[in-house]
């Protein structure tokens, strides 16, 4: 814990070097990826008049749609994947690798994901559970409060493209904000103390 303007907060930290590796190993398995999905479509439309020439001129239009749909979802798999590429490229150029994973005050929780130009920043109230699983590659999931959006007052952050792929809705109808922390440094009964102290008792970690 310290003092950061004024007031007391408590910073969860990660392992900035193991941060930057995943960075450069992301930057090196994505565009495999995508082009990937790219040469899978092209393989694709190029048997298509193999395909069409076995099965003859009275070949239906249904049995084409059944043998292209395939070609059309790797196009566009990989245009998501060059997508999230080109918005990463343009995060790091500008975003150091920080060494700070979350920082809890007495306003609320900030997350720092490394994939997204800002961070999240949550209230208290409008955060109903927090989980941390995991040793040296730790999941962290927080449930939001029943009701609570990007537009929520005091919420910023959960509009961001690269958040919003990490936001899941529970089998409860929860919807829950899931991200890494690479090599944790501080002990969960740490953070448990700390989630208690700066919720006033009603946040644990689960």
């Amino acid at each position: 814990m310290h003092e950061g303007q004024g007031r007391q907060e408590y910073v969860v930290t990660s392992d900035p070097e193991a941060v930057s590796r995943v960075r450069a190993s992301l930057l090196r398995t994505l565009p495999v990826a995508a082009w990937a999905g790219v040469v899978g479509a092209a393989v694709i439309v190029a048997a298509m008049p193999l395909l069409l020439v076995t099965l003859g001129p009275s070949t239906s239009q249904l049995w084409v749609l059944v043998f292209a749909w395939p070609a059309v979802f790797f196009l566009y798999d990989a245009k998501c994947r060059f997508a999230a590429l080109r918005r990463l490229k343009r995060t790091w150029a500008v975003k150091d690798v920080s060494p700070e994973a979350m920082r809890l005050s007495p306003e609320g929780l900030r997350c720092t994901i490394d994939a997204a130009p800002d961070p999240v920043l949550l209230p208290w109230s409008a955060i109903a559970r927090v989980r941390i699983t995991g040793q040296g590659l730790s999941s962290v999931r927080i449930d939001l409060t029943p009701g609570v959006s990007a537009t929520t007052p005091g919420v910023s952050g959960l509009e961001q493209p690269e958040v919003r792929t990490r936001t899941r809705r529970t089998w409860k109808g929860r919807t829950r904000l899931r991200f890494a922390v690479y090599a944790l440094r501080e002990p969960l009964s740490e953070i448990d103390q700390a989630l208690g102290r700066f919720s006033n008792g009603r946040i644990s970690v689960h």
